[in-house]
């Protein structure tokens, strides 16, 4: 138990909270920008890819967050921080790069593997935030939660397996990413506050 309690110390953060706040605000825009396109013309043609809905623009989003979060995690100077940022760098580059190199099939049959990353990501979130003791996990493990229900409900297929369903769900993904980050930015400025 005393390493839990040594890996959740809560230590000044140096970063900018305006930066964090500014980082959160445009992945959560993306994501929510991304996930109304996908209903609202869930038949674009992205990429060249025909029937992926905007599936492709998704997966370059998560490609992307997952390369900057494995840089972030080789600059971390926390052992806890380089393990957390490295462990959902490499699920992220992997899915989004499985997306991206997988528009020449069908969608339906990346929707086995959206459903577990939803599943996976949503799990690991809601550990972190609780094991480690991140600020405001009430909300960040609703973010969770609902990856989990959306995994769920690509698996059952419920209400569709179309690809501009599996669009929608990986942009929701992105949008609680950025209101998880907002969160933490938010909390840094009380903390630089109070000290």
């Amino acid at each position: 138990m005393k390493l839990l309690e040594k890996l959740a110390q809560s230590e000044r953060y140096s970063m900018s909270w305006k930066a964090l706040l500014l980082q959160g605000g445009t992945i959560g825009f993306l994501g929510i920008a991304l996930g109304v396109a996908s209903v609202s013309s869930p038949d674009a043609n992205i990429l060249n890819a025909r029937d992926f809905s905007w599936l492709p623009m998704s997966g370059i989003v998560i490609l992307a967050l997952g390369v900057v979060e494995c840089a972030d995690a080789f600059l971390a100077k926390e052992m806890r921080d380089f393990l957390q940022n490295l462990q959902v760098g490499v699920l992220d580059v992997v899915v989004g790069g499985l997306v991206v190199l997988s528009i020449s099939g069908a969608p339906q049959r990346l929707s086995l593997m959206l459903a577990a990353y939803l599943i996976v990501r949503g799990a690991v979130r809601i550990t972190l935030v609780n094991v480690l003791r991140l600020p405001n996990a009430k909300s960040t493990s609703l973010g969770g939660l609902v990856s989990i229900a959306l995994g769920v409900m690509i698996f059952k297929e419920w209400p569709s397996a179309a690809a501009w369903f599996l669009a929608l769900c990986l942009n929701v993904e992105i949008s609680f990413r950025g209101w998880a980050i907002c969160m933490f930015a938010l909390w840094v400025r009380q903390s630089a506050q109070k000290a």
